[in-house]
């Protein structure tokens, strides 16, 4: 039986959460992480020496990284289309995927904790500059997304489910007048909000 460990509304574990509904997997959930501790308790520091979440325990496999889990979930339990096996297909979805985590994180992570997390702690000045940044980041995938319904060769694969939790964050924090319109991430966010998966371990979790 899988394992995971993680409260529900950190986007990194949401994107687990999320994968496991689409794919159909049973697990077992355990809270831990902000409010609810238990990430330096000893039997956790064993799995997770990082005290972060998500962790997962496999069949007595451990594993943290929360895009490290996507894809061995998929590898081992989703069907072929959310993770190709082709490699150049494979590498576009894993592209997306790091640059969800080195290019599009830290803007992101500014705004989240300037508007819901640490508000009277960030500057406003900071928020502005965070949402200046992440704007043409965004537009990159708004690019990509030009005739097309996904990411990947037009199918629905991790890139969605890294990026979507991502996505939520930027509608939810940043008001329209704010922002520059882009009509293909919008009517793409629009197609992810339509899934069940995602509707239930993202747009319904409280951001806190």
């Amino acid at each position: 039986m899988l394992t995971i460990w993680g409260r529900r509304n950190s986007n990194n574990v949401q994107k687990v959460l999320w994968l496991c509904e689409e794919i159909g997997l049973d697990y077992e959930h355990e809270d831990a992480g902000g409010e609810f501790g238990r990430t330096h308790d000893p039997d956790m520091l064993a799995r997770n020496p990082n005290a972060v979440v998500p962790t997962i325990e496999d069949d007595g496999f451990i594993l943290w990284e929360s895009n490290v889990i996507l894809r061995y979930l998929a590898s081992k339990y989703g069907p072929e289309e959310i993770y190709p096996a082709a490699l150049t297909t494979r590498a576009d979805v894993e592209r997306w995927m790091d640059w969800q985590q080195t290019t599009l994180l830290p803007p992101m992570t500014t705004i989240f904790w300037g508007r819901v997390r640490m508000p009277d702690k960030v500057p406003s000045s900071e928020i502005k500059e965070a949402i200046t940044k992440a704007e043409p980041i965004w537009g990159i995938l708004d690019d990509r997304l030009n005739d097309q319904r996904w990411i990947v060769d037009d199918t629905f694969t991790l890139a969605e489910v890294s990026l979507g939790i991502m996505a939520w964050r930027w509608f939810a924090l940043v008001e329209k007048k704010e922002r520059k319109e882009q009509q293909n991430l919008e009517n793409w966010f629009e197609r992810l909000r339509a899934r069940p998966a995602f509707e239930k371990h993202g747009i319904s979790i409280p951001l806190t």
